[in-house]
C-alpha cells in the first residue's frame, strides 16, 4: 500500500458509523471507528459544509464548481454531484430537516454581510423559499416546533476570545411562535448550536478555548463536553447520538451518551496533486526591478524569487536558493570593476541582507547582525559597497556592504521616510523626514561629519529628493501650491493638485537652470570624478519652482540635462474601490523638463513606474508587469512605437518577461509564506506587550507543524486564519492568493423575486427591484423605456428556451451583465405572450441597496408629514462618502435628521462626515427670490438621531461613538461590531495572498481602549426579532422617528417665515 499522510481535516459531518469530511477540496468518508479513508469527489471547485441527510442516503455540501458557492448534494456512496442551488452569492450549506436542505445566504439582501435562511427541496429543487427568521447565520430544530437560532455565529477560531456586537448569540423558540429568547446568559462567542433530545449543544470560548458545552432548553444545568486546550473546537455536526468536529486537523467524535471524545484515527492515502511542482507566469507574479549601472542587465523579482540576465539575449539565471527562501528588493550594486547584488533573504525566517556575485552567481556574504525590521526600500551608492534601505520603524539606515558597518542616518517617530537619494560622489544622502505630524522636511546627512541638515522649509510635504547628476542641484516635489477647485454639489472648494517639482541650488554662486544665460557663463572646468560641496547657508532660500503647472506628482528622478516625473490624473476614485485585492496599477503620466531647451515634454502615457539607469542614459518604464527599457534622451516617436507594438528588441526596448521560469514547490511556498505571515504581525502589531502576553513566537511553534498536513491552498488560508486569531485582535485577516484553478459562470440577474406557480407550473414574478433608471451600472433590468414588465406576471422563457422544470437562475448561469431575451405573459391571458431583450446585472447587491434606502427614506417621509430627513452610510469609503453626500445635501433642508449606520462596513471618512453633521444652524441667508438657506451652509436645523447595529464596525464603531461623544444626538440599536485597530495592507506574500497586521489603534478620551473588541453602546438599544422580520417591521427606523418628532415639539427649529423683518 502506498504512503500514508495525514491530512488536513475539516466539516465532518456523521451518520451513524460514517464520517464524511474534506480535505484536499473534496469529500472523504471513513468509518467512525476509524480506518481506511475513500475519496468521493474530485471536484474542481473548493467543498466545504458537509452534512448527511436524515437517512444517510446523501451529502449536502457547499461546492464552487462552477466558481460561486452554492448548495450540492452527492449520494453518500458516491456519484455525480447534483447542484441545487443557483443563487450566484455566498450560500452555506446548514443541516437538513423533514427532507430539505437548510442553508445560509446573502443572496437577496440590500447588504452582501447580511445572511438569511433559506430551505431548498432535494426532490424539487424549484421548491426554493427564503425563511421568515430574518437576519441568521445557523439553526437547529426540536422534535416538534421547537428551534433554535443561530444569530451572527460563525468561526470563533478566526477572532479568539472576541465579544464585540456581532459574537454569536443563540435564541430560542420552544413553541414555534416567533417568541424567540436568548437560550443562555454567558459572556461567550457561540456557534454552531446542535439540538439533541431535550438539549442544546453548542460551541463557547467562556472559558479560555473553545470546547463544546450544553444546556437544558431553559438555559441551564451548562456542562462543558470537550476539554481542548490548545486548537479551537470547529464545525461540529451530529447524528443525534454523536457530535464529530475538527480540532487542528484532526477529526473528533463525542459521544452524546458517554461524554466522551475521541479522536479518529484516519488512514489518509492521496496523489497530493495540489503539492505538484508547477510553473507560473512570471508577469503574473512581478515584484520589482533593478538596473544595471549601463542598463544593459535587469535583476527582475517574481513570486519571491530574483533573476538577472541581459535584457535581449543570453540565459536567465536564478539568485539564491531555488525554492523555500523569498528574496525581496534585490539591487543591482553601482561598482567599477565588480558585479554585485543585494538582497533581501528570509532563510531561517529571519530578514537580513545577502549579497551575491553575478558573475559566478554565488553567495559571497550575509550580514545577519543587524535587526533590520521589514525593510521597505533599498538604494544603492553610485560609489561605493553601500546601500540605503528604510524599514517599518522609519528608520534610514546607512549599511557598508563590504566592511559589514552600519549607520543610523535618521529616525522619524511621526511618519515614513518619504524618498531617499545619494548624492553623485555618495557623501550626501538627502531625505524626506516629517517634522510634525503635518509637515516633512528634506533633510541632508553628511557621511563625512556624521551631520544632518534641514535644507527646506516646509509650507506642508516636501518629498522625494534626488540629486542632480553633476551635483549641483538637489530637485523634490513640494505640497505647498494651494490653488483650489470648486465642488460642483456643495458650497465646498479642494485642492485637488497641489504638487510641483523645485530645485535647490546646492552652492550659493550657482544660477538658476531655468534662466538664458550665455554658454560661457554655464561653462565650468570637466573633471574626472564629480565632487558635490554644499553651502548650507541659507540653502532653504535658494529653492526655485519648475515654470510648469501644479499637478499630482508621484515621482522624480534626474538625467543628464533632464528631470522626469511622473503625474497622476485627476479623476474619482469609486472605480478603484473595488477591494485591497485589486492588482490595477494606476496610470500615470511620465513627462521630462528639458534643461537645455527649457520646455516640457511628455515621455510615455499609461505607465506605472520608472527608474533611470546610474550612467543616466537610459530609463527602464514598467507598465503593469512589462518592462521597457528606452534612452533618456529622446521619447520613442509615434513611428517607432508603431513598429515596436509586442516587439521584444533593443530597438523598441520591450523586455521578454516570459524567458524566466518561475518554478513554485507549493509545500515549500507554504511554509515560507506562514512563517512571513507570522513576522509580518511582530513587525507591525500594535502592542509589542500584548504579542508578549500572548507568547507570539510560541505560537509559530505551535502552528508550523500543520503546515506539513495541508495539501491544497484553502487549506493554507484556514491555518493563516486560525494562527491570526490568537491575536484576539479585530482586522487580522487573510484574503488573495492562488488557489487551484477552476471556472467561474456568473449569474446574470434580472432585479426581480420570483415564485414559483405550483397550479400553473410557472414562475411569477413577485416583485421588480427599483432603482436608478438612469444608472448604467446598477439599473433595474426590467424597468425603463421599452419594457412593459409587471409584478403579477409570468416568465415563460429566456433565450428561447421555456424554463418548465428548471430554475430561471439555471439559464442565466454565464450571463452576467449580457443582453438576453426573455419572455413574459400577464396573469389574466397566459397565451398573450411579450419578448424583450434586457440586460442582466452582474451584482444585483447594489440595486437591492438602492430599494432599501429608498423605502427607508419614502416611510420616514411619511410617517413624519415630511419633517424629517433620512439618509444612510453603508461604510465610511469612498463609495459611503459619496452615498452620504447623494441624500445629505438633499435631506438636511428638513426639520431634523435621522443618520442611519447599520451595516456600516468601515473605512477611512467618518471625520469627515462628522464635520459636516457638526455644523451649527446659527442663522438664515435670506432672498425674497429663493427659498431661505440655513447658516452655516448645509447645517441641520433641529434634532438628529443616529441608528447604529452590530454590522456597523471599524470605522462604523468610531462613528458611532463619536456621534454619542459629540452629542450630536441619541444613539439608537445595538452594540457595534468592537473593532477599532486598522490596517494598512502593503506586504503581500509571494502568491499575492494579502494579510493584515492591526497596527493603528484608536483610543477615545472618555472610554480609551476599550471600543475595540466590545464596540460602543447605543443610548437606546432595541432590537430587530425574528418576529420584527417576519412582520416587516422595522422597530429601530420607528424609534428613531419617534424620538426626533418628539425632540423637534419640545424644542421647534425657527422657520424663515417665523422671522419678522426689520
Amino acid at each position: 500500500m502506498g504512503e500514508e499522510f495525514n491530512g488536513y481535516y475539516r466539516f465532518p459531518t456523521i451518520y451513524n458509523d460514517q464520517i464524511a469530511f474534506v480535505a484536499e477540496d473534496d469529500i472523504w468518508v471513513v468509518p467512525s471507528s476509524g480506518g481506511i479513508a475513500r475519496r468521493l469527489t474530485t471536484n474542481v471547485g473548493e467543498i466545504s459544509d458537509l452534512t448527511f441527510s436524515e437517512d444517510g442516503k446523501w451529502i449536502a455540501f457547499t461546492g464552487r464548481d462552477e466558481g460561486v458557492p452554492d448548495v450540492y448534494i452527492i449520494p453518500s456512496i458516491g456519484g455525480v454531484p447534483i447542484r441545487l442551488t443557483y443563487l450566484g452569492q455566498n450560500s452555506k450549506v446548514l443541516c437538513w430537516h423533514n427532507g430539505k436542505i437548510i442553508f445560509s445566504s446573502n443572496y437577496a439582501q440590500p447588504f452582501k454581510r447580511i445572511t438569511s435562511l433559506w430551505e431548498v427541496d432535494v426532490e424539487d429543487k424549484r421548491k426554493l423559499k427564503q425563511l421568515d427568521f430574518g437576519i441568521a447565520t445557523e439553526i437547529s430544530f426540536g422534535k416538534e416546533k421547537g428551534v433554535v437560532l443561530g444569530r451572527k455565529t460563525g468561526d470563533p477560531a478566526r477572532w479568539k476570545k472576541y465579544r464585540g456586537g456581532t459574537a454569536g448569540e443563540l435564541l430560542i423558540d420552544l413553541e414555534g411562535n416567533y417568541n424567540f429568547r436568548k437560550l443562555i446568559d454567558l459572556k461567550s462567542n457561540f456557534a454552531n448550536p446542535i439540538w439533541i433530545q431535550d438539549r442544546i449543544y453548542f460551541i463557547s470560548d467562556h472559558d479560555d478555548v473553545a470546547n463544546i458545552y450544553s444546556c437544558t432548553v431553559e438555559g441551564k444545568d451548562l456542562k462543558k463536553h470537550t476539554h481542548h486546550k490548545d486548537f479551537y473546537v470547529r464545525n461540529p455536526k451530529s447524528d443525534g447520538k454523536n457530535i464529530v468536529y475538527h480540532a487542528g486537523s484532526d477529526i473528533y467524535i463525542l459521544n452524546v451518551s458517554n461524554n466522551v471524545s475521541e479522536k479518529v484515527n484516519i488512514k489518509y492515502y492521496s496523489t497530493l496533486p495540489q503539492r505538484n511542482r508547477k510553473f507560473v507566469d512570471p508577469t503574473q507574479y512581478f515584484e520589482g526591478f533593478s538596473i544595471s549601472k549601463n542598463a544593459e542587465n535587469l535583476i527582475t523579482t517574481h513570486r519571491g524569487k530574483s533573476f538577472y540576465y541581459n535584457n535581449w539575449y543570453g540565459p536567465v539565471k536564478q539568485l539564491g536558493k531555488e525554492n523555500s527562501v523569498r528574496y525581496r528588493l534585490t539591487t543591482y550594486l553601482n561598482l567599477k570593476d565588480e558585479e554585485k547584488a543585494v538582497t533581501i533573504s528570509d532563510e531561517n525566517n529571519y530578514e537580513h541582507l545577502e549579497v551575491y556575485d553575478l558573475k559566478t552567481g554565488n553567495l559571497i556574504d550575509k550580514l545577519e547582525e543587524y535587526d533590520l525590521g521589514r525593510v521597505m526600500n533599498i538604494v544603492a551608492s553610485p560609489k561605493d559597497e553601500e546601500i540605503l534601505l528604510t524599514n517599518q520603524r522609519n528608520e534610514l539606515i546607512l549599511i557598508d556592504l563590504r566592511n559589514h558597518k552600519k549607520i543610523d542616518v535618521d529616525k522619524s517617530t511621526i511618519g515614513p521616510i518619504n524618498g531617499y537619494s545619494f548624492s553623485p560622489d555618495g557623501r550626501w544622502i538627502a531625505h524626506s523626514k516629517f517634522i510634525n505630524n503635518k509637515q516633512a522636511a528634506i533633510m541632508i546627512f553628511d557621511k563625512e561629519k556624521g551631520e544632518i541638515h534641514q535644507v527646506t522649509k516646509p509650507i506642508l510635504i516636501d518629498v522625494n529628493p534626488v540629486f542632480d547628476p553633476e551635483g549641483k542641484y538637489l530637485y523634490f516635489l513640494s505640497y505647498r501650491i494651494f490653488n483650489p477647485i470648486e465642488d460642483r454639489f456643495q458650497m465646498n472648494l479642494a485642492f485637488a493638485k497641489g504638487t510641483k517639482p523645485y530645485l535647490i541650488t546646492l552652492k550659493k554662486d550657482i544660477f538658476s537652470p531655468f534662466q538664458e544665460i550665455m554658454k560661457k557663463e554655464q561653462e565650468e572646468e570637466k573633471k574626472e570624478e564629480i565632487k558635490v560641496d554644499i553651502d548650507f547657508d541659507n540653502i532653504a532660500d535658494r529653492i526655485l519652482p519648475f515654470p510648469i503647472s501644479e499637478e499630482r506628482y508621484v515621482n522624480i528622478q534626474a538625467a543628464k540635462d533632464k528631470v522626469f516625473y511622473t503625474i497622476s490624473p485627476v479623476k474619482g476614485v469609486l472605480e478603484n474601490e473595488e477591494d485591497m485585492l485589486s492588482e490595477e496599477d494606476e496610470k500615470l503620466t511620465l513627462k521630462y523638463y528639458d534643461f537645455i531647451e527649457k520646455e516640457e515634454n511628455t515621455y510615455l502615457e499609461e505607465i506605472s513606474d520608472f527608474q533611470i539607469s546610474e550612467d543616466k542614459e537610459k530609463i527602464v518604464v514598467r507598465i503593469d508587469d512589462e518592462l521597457r527599457v528606452l534612452k533618456t534622451s529622446n521619447p520613442p516617436s509615434p513611428e517607432q512605437e508603431k513598429e515596436c507594438k509586442n516587439k521584444y528588441s533593443r530597438k523598441c526596448g520591450w523586455i521578454d518577461l516570459n524567458r524566466i521560469n518561475v518554478e513554485v514547490q507549493p509545500l515549500l511556498e507554504w511554509r515560507q509564506m506562514l512563517c512571513e505571515a507570522w513576522r509580518l504581525q511582530k513587525f507591525y502589531f500594535w502592542d509589542k506587550d500584548k504579542l508578549e502576553e500572548i507568547e507570539w513566537n510560541k505560537i509559530l511553534e505551535k502552528y508550523y507543524p500543520l503546515v506539513e498536513r495541508i495539501a491544497a491552498r484553502t487549506e493554507f488560508s484556514d491555518l493563516i486564519w486560525e494562527m491570526q486569531g490568537e491575536l484576539k485582535s479585530s482586522h487580522a485577516y487573510e484574503m488573495g492568493g492562488e488557489y487551484k484553478p477552476k471556472p467561474v459562470y456568473k449569474i446574470g440577474y434580472l432585479g426581480t423575486d420570483l415564485i414559483l406557480d405550483e397550479d400553473k407550473n410557472l414562475y411569477k414574478i413577485s416583485h421588480i427591484v427599483k432603482g436608478d433608471i438612469w444608472d448604467e451600472k446598477n439599473k433595474p433590468p426590467l424597468l425603463g423605456p421599452g419594457v412593459e414588465v409587471k409584478e403579477g406576471d409570468y416568465l415563460l422563457s429566456i433565450n428561447g428556451i421555456e424554463i418548465k422544470d428548471k430554475i430561471p437562475n439555471e439559464f442565466l448561469v454565464n450571463y452576467s451583465g449580457e443582453d438576453v431575451e426573455i419572455v413574459v405573459s400577464s396573469s389574466n391571458n397566459i397565451e398573450r405572450k411579450r419578448k424583450y431583450i434586457v440586460k442582466t446585472l452582474k451584482d444585483e447587491t447594489p440595486l437591492r441597496y438602492r430599494e432599501w434606502v429608498e423605502q427607508n427614506k419614502n416611510y420616514v417621509h411619511e410617517k413624519t408629514n415630511s419633517r424629517i430627513g433620512y439618509i444612510h452610510i453603508p461604510d465610511m469609503g469612498y463609495t459611503g462618502y459619496a452615498e452620504f453626500h447623494r441624500n445629505f445635501l438633499s435631506e438636511v433642508r428638513y426639520d431634523g435628521l435621522i443618520i442611519d449606520v447599520r451595516v456600516n462596513s468601515g473605512g477611512f471618512v467618518s471625520s469627515m462626515i462628522l464635520d459636516k453633521l457638526n455644523r451649527k444652524f446659527i442663522g438664515y441667508d435670506l432672498s425674497p427670490y429663493r427659498e431661505a438657506e440655513a447658516y452655516q451652509y448645509d447645517s441641520v436645523r433641529g434634532p438628529m438621531v443616529a441608528i447604529t447595529n452590530e454590522f456597523a464596525g471599524s470605522d462604523g464603531d468610531i462613528f458611532s461613538h463619536s456621534f454619542k461623544l459629540m452629542k450630536l444626538g441619541k444613539l439608537i440599536g445595538k452594540r457595534t461590531w468592537g473593532g477599532v485597530i486598522g490596517i494598512w495592507p502593503r506586504n503581500p506574500l509571494v502568491d499575492k495572498t494579502i494579510t493584515t497586521q492591526p497596527e493603528m489603534a484608536f483610543w477615545f478620551k472618555d472610554v480609551g481602549w476599550d471600543v475595540e473588541n466590545y464596540g460602543t453602546d447605543p443610548d437606546i438599544e432595541i432590537d430587530i426579532t425574528p418576529k420584527d422580520y417576519k412582520e416587516k417591521k422595522d422597530p429601530q427606523l420607528d424609534m428613531a422617528i419617534e424620538i426626533v418628532l418628539k425632540q423637534l415639539k419640545e424644542n421647534p427649529p425657527i422657520a424663515p417665515q417665523d422671522i419678522k423683518k426689520p
